[in-house]
């Protein structure tokens, strides 16, 4: 009897842990990453001596070794690398120079480093199993797909968004909710509200992107709620982040299209927590309230609906018992008298 309810208890252990739905595999490999840091990192004194000690610091030292002169120089924001962050990000263990070229050991660094060919995502992650689950092929198909690749003839990069020197997934970096929607919310801010930094693909003058919106009511209350790619990107159920951005005139402008049951926010930015909200509570939309989005019917919940029909059903019934035994029994009065 004992082998039976082993057998049984391992057999439900398997149909279990077999059913687990996809979000919670995402959120396994999301979880915290192992501990990080220069002093754990084969590669930091190399780092220190080949790039770190100039593009470490805003303050570096020049030095002319002919004319045996020094000068002190302050460091472009753009060319600066903070250890720190470097360190603690995904692509922490790397040396400099896995994938920056060994041309820039060499101090000025020469016009052919500086227009080398950076390295993308696809190249190091692409085909690799051992990433399979984020659909890296799948992202950078979509991303070839997009306003930011077509219309800059690929000049946008993956870079442009995700800083290689400093890149944690958001899922990691916030406990979601409106901190993560204004941290993603950044990523597009940084190039769409700065003219300066628009101006490098645009030679046109650029304006802020906040005047763009102003046909939505109550614009602020939108860019604090909604991430920018939520109506600006075509829907993919399969990748975590949809990554084919489409041309202003694309993009959602239909009230009913976020504001409804069957919502695109429920199919972007709330994607996997609403299923676990259904599976768990029976929410159409719950997960939007938590975040103080307007849903209309977003406090269905099955246990209320289905309450409410047995409740109207059970009337009905009385309604319709009271209905015949009144068409029979009155009958038969009639005759007694």
């Amino acid at each position: 009897m004992m082998t039976l309810k082993r057998y049984l208890l391992c057999f439900s252990l398997i149909i279990v842990t077999s059913s687990f739905p996809v979000f919670a595999q995402l959120e396994e490999a999301d979880s915290l990453p192992a501990p990080r840091g220069a002093e754990l990192s084969l590669f930091a004194d190399e780092n220190e001596l080949n790039c770190l000690r100039c593009h470490g610091q805003m303050v570096y030292t020049l030095t002319d070794s002919l004319a045996g002169m020094t000068r002190k120089q302050l460091m472009s924001e753009h060319n600066l690398v903070v250890p720190e962050m470097f360190y603690n990000s995904v692509h922490w263990s790397f040396s400099c120079l896995d994938c920056h070229s060994e041309g820039f050991k060499t101090f000025p660094h020469s016009i052919e480093a500086r227009f080398e060919t950076s390295w993308g995502c696809i190249d190091c992650h692409g085909n690799d199993p051992n990433y399979a689950q984020y659909r890296f092929e799948e992202i950078d198909a979509e991303y070839q797909k997009s306003v930011h690749y077509t219309a800059t003839e690929g000049l946008i990069t993956c870079w442009n968004c995700h800083d290689p020197h400093y890149y944690n997934p958001l899922a990691r970096q916030t406990k979601g909710g409106r901190e993560y929607i204004l941290r993603s919310n950044e990523m597009c801010l940084r190039c769409h509200s700065n003219a300066e930094v628009m101006g490098l693909i645009n030679d046109e003058n650029v304006e802020i992107v906040l005047p763009k919106h102003e046909w939505l009511p109550d614009v602020d209350r939108h860019l604090e709620a909604v991430r920018c790619i939520d109506c600006h990107t075509r829907m993919n159920d399969s990748v975590l982040v949809a990554h084919e951005v489409m041309p202003a005139d694309s993009a959602v402008r239909g009230c009913a299209d976020c504001h409804s049951q069957n919502s695109i926010l429920m199919g972007t930015l709330y994607k996997y927590a609403a299923m676990e909200s259904r599976d768990e509570k029976g929410f159409v939309n719950g997960v939007i309230l938590r975040n103080d989005s307007y849903v209309i019917g977003a406090n269905r919940s099955k246990f209320i609906s289905f309450t409410g029909l047995l409740i109207i059903g059970m009337t009905l019934a009385i309604a319709l018992m009271h209905t015949f035994f009144r068409i029979i029994i009155k009958p038969k009065q009639h005759i007694n008298e």
